[in-house]
């Protein structure tokens, strides 16, 4: 059976009842360069640019999905984001609060609403420690619940996960990869959070328990009316959980839109040649139009002038190798970062877009011209 047969519907509406109230989470601008060093004094002789420039917001009850190529930057946005990871420069606010300028006491405070499911289920649970103390070490230090009050809760947090209570006894290597996904989503669930960074939570797993914690995550939203940051390569298990989208492209995100627009009606070249590499099992549509992507992905330490991806854009032309383009709104609520629908950019030769299997439109130029005149406030610095 196919994971799309189990997975859990992608049922957006309470997600868009919440896009008339504020965000819960704001990016904006936030970039992590790595310093690369040489020699015996170590020089900083460059600087790896993972991160470059990313914003964009998540919602209450929202799971905005976050894809691309290996390398792309993925996985360093999230850390930075809850500052796993410190950053070079930008902003994240949560609610109100501004979390790079926060002490470690104040951050202390705010990790409780917010929370990290990490990749690797093996390596980021303690093998020397029980589950028991795995999940309520968080309870104890935030000093919600001691002895056996805390001992409870890990259990009741078993139960919702799907595990039996007299598992918190164990250690990690008694459990299978699915199970030791669940106790990381036990232990995320622990402070009861509002926000989690999924960081590509089921790429380790087998096909039918991708399935699986797809749909608890899916099910704990509802219950605990959380958001979710989710991390992932699988663009058919992002179509299933995620409100929105954003396709990230060298620490640069090419193009974000609600998931059924995006997988319908995608418009970065980037997302049409990332679409069109997804297998289709129906005969009727083997014949479909290829994006075939030419070259490697340029190093971060080294990236392009101009447009990112121009070195391997099927539509290039002249302004992409010099020009960085801007975010631009085509249609409401949608970002892409294209020249194509820059109406001061966009082409007037059709020749430019015709291996496009979906070239823009009038109206896609039209539409980014009207947002363009708006876009410099809702990007603005608070």
């Amino acid at each position: 059976m196919s994971a799309s047969t189990e997975l859990a519907d992608n049922t957006t509406s309470d997600a868009m009842n919440e896009r008339d109230a504020e965000p819960l989470v704001r990016v904006r601008n936030l970039k992590k360069h790595f310093p690369v060093t040489s020699g015996i004094f170590n020089r900083v002789t460059g600087h790896v640019k993972a991160v470059d420039g990313v914003t964009f917001d998540i919602y209450p009850n929202e799971t905005v999905g976050l894809v691309g190529e290996s390398g792309c930057g993925k996985s360093t946005t999230g850390e930075t984001m809850l500052r796993l990871q410190e950053p070079t420069s930008g902003q994240v606010y949560f609610k109100d609060d501004q979390i790079f300028g926060l002490s470690k006491q104040q951050m202390r405070e705010i990790r409780r609403d917010m929370q990290f499911i990490f990749q690797d289920p093996q390596s980021s649970l303690n093998p020397r420690m029980t589950v028991q103390k795995i999940i309520g070490e968080a309870i104890e230090f935030h000093e919600i619940a001691h002895g056996e009050e805390r001992r409870r809760m890990v259990e009741d947090l078993l139960e919702r996960v799907g595990l039996q209570p007299e598992y918190a006894t164990r250690y990690p290597h008694e459990f299978s990869g699915g199970q030791r996904q669940r106790i990381g989503v036990a232990r995320a669930l622990a402070l009861n959070p509002d926000f989690i960074v999924c960081d590509e939570p089921v790429s380790a797993l087998d096909v039918s328990v991708q399935a699986q914690v797809i749909n608890l995550l899916k099910d704990l939203q509802e219950e605990f009316n959380l958001s979710y940051l989710f991390i992932a390569h699988d663009l058919s298990v992002v179509e299933h959980i995620s409100d929105r989208v954003a396709v990230m492209y060298l620490g640069h995100i090419a193009e974000l839109a609600p998931t059924e627009e995006l997988f319908e009606d995608p418009k970065h070249p980037y997302t049409q040649s990332l679409l069109s590499a997804i297998p289709d099992p129906d005969p009727k549509t083997r014949d479909k139009e290829r994006v075939v992507l030419e070259g490697d992905v340029p190093s971060p330490i080294d990236p392009p002038s101009g447009c990112p991806f121009h070195t391997r854009c099927p539509a290039r032309y002249e302004p992409c190798d010099s020009v960085e383009p801007k975010r631009t709104e085509t249609e409401d609520g949608r970002i892409v970062r294209c020249h194509l629908y820059d109406p001061e950019y966009a082409p007037s030769d059709p020749s430019v877009v015709e291996d496009l299997p979906n070239p823009p439109t009038i109206e896609d130029i039209e539409a980014g011209e009207e947002a363009d005149t708006t876009s410099d406030v809702s990007l603005a610095d608070d």
